[in-house]
């Protein structure tokens, strides 16, 4: 299947590891020029060779940068739209904040949450639009997790940080519909990657469980008795970026091997 992404222009965030790396892949793949961007050089770097390992004929930039400083957004676009002309994907995905219970966190911990997570996909996405409208097309995916649909114990800043961006895509979507830009978000499970792992540790130390069997408990909880692969979130963003997913528009997918218990 010819996903119409060949030379099109990706920027995608946290690229450096897991899902980021991942999609990041994916999009080469088809023929998508990217941009990975993440604030540890010395990791992008890594990632981009691993790519280009697998897929030598990738186009690839990195742009090493911290995404919750007010400028970042722009430079961003900027970077990319410079060294290709255009740019038609925006991967918004940032590292979840630390754990925590509603009641035992600063309006200091709220608030640098909401700049990570929130404030940065607002920024992105001021500048990208309108660059995306030149061409008449664009699809913005926030990679957020399954937190905003179900909430997990002692991830406060993670679930209503993210919240905040479901809403604010939604809004997004209606605005930009009619000038060929979609806007959609993926809400990620327990997916084996080394912020999963992170999360697990802080989890197991919280609750008093065992750190070392941890991604194994939540294994278990997860109807199909495994953790999901990075590979497998990166083919629904593929996807969700071609020219094939043109009418989906507006939406929060759950990729989580049947652990969301809703029936809507």
């Amino acid at each position: 299947m010819d996903l119409g992404l060949k030379d099109r222009v990706a920027i995608v965030c946290g690229a450096s590891q897991g899902m980021g790396q991942a999609i990041a892949f994916g999009l080469a793949k088809e023929g998508a020029c990217v941009l990975l961007v993440a604030r540890n050089a010395e990791r992008l770097a890594m990632a981009e060779a691993a790519i280009l390992a697998q897929c030598p004929e990738a186009k690839l930039a990195s742009l090493a940068m911290d995404l919750t400083q007010p400028d970042s957004a722009a430079v961003a676009v900027k970077v990319a739209h410079t060294r290709w002309g255009r740019l038609d994907v925006l991967i918004t995905n940032t590292g979840g904040p630390p754990p925590g219970q509603p009641l035992d966190l600063a309006d200091e911990q709220y608030l640098l949450a909401y700049q990570q997570n929130f404030m940065n996909v607002v920024r992105l996405c001021r500048h990208a639009v309108p660059v995306m409208r030149v061409n008449g097309y664009g699809r913005i995916i926030n990679m957020l997790a399954l937190s905003a649909r179900q909430i997990e114990d002692n991830l406060v800043l993670s679930s209503t940080s993210r919240l905040g961006v479901v809403a604010y895509a939604r809004y997004l979507a209606e605005q930009v519909a009619a000038e060929g830009i979609t806007v959609n978000n993926v809400l990620p499970g327990s997916i084996h990657t080394e912020r999963l792992a992170q999360v697990a540790q802080m989890q197991a130390r919280h609750f008093g469980r065992d750190p070392a069997a941890e991604l194994d408990v939540r294994a278990e909880r997860v109807p199909m008795k495994r953790l999901g692969h990075p590979q497998e979130m990166a083919d629904l963003v593929t996807f969700l970026a071609s020219e094939r997913a043109g009418f989906l528009t507006g939406l929060s997918i759950p990729v989580e091997g049947g652990q969301l218990r809703s029936v809507l």
